[in-house]
């Protein structure tokens, strides 16, 4: 019985530490190549022709992923890299099964003028 809860509570803190990047690429690999590919530019800025184009990876699967920044901030905000990362991975991790995100609002101070995108499959939208 010790053993038992033993593995038990090893399997929940395991499961707790996962990081939102380990958990989007535990549903969906595309996602990972998208956020890598977009946030491998350390000078993004928003609102950008950069930001808004985005990334888009897959061939017309479920699992394809598009994302991007819109923004109508003025001037515009630079995104840091560790943030453009950190926030797209938490968005497909808290998403659904494939990481599916509704948009976000960010920006800095309280004025929140970028919205992020994440969309996966025939979700695109207006993307």
């Amino acid at each position: 019985m010790k053993l038992t809860t033993a593995l038990t509570a090893a399997f929940a803190t395991t499961t707790l530490a996962m990081s939102d990047q380990a958990m989007c690429q535990k549903k969906n690999a595309h996602a990972v190549q998208a956020i890598q590919q977009f946030c491998a530019k350390t000078n993004i800025v928003a609102p950008s022709s950069y930001a808004s184009a985005g990334a888009h990876v897959g061939t017309g699967g479920p699992h394809d992923t598009k994302l991007s920044i819109t923004a109508v901030c003025s001037p515009a905000q630079w995104v840091p890299q560790q943030y453009c990362l950190s926030q797209f991975y938490n968005m497909c991790a808290t998403g659904d099964d494939v990481g599916d995100a509704s948009p976000r609002l960010y920006g800095s101070g309280a004025y929140h003028c970028q919205t992020w995108n994440f969309a996966v499959g025939a979700k695109f939208g207006g993307l």
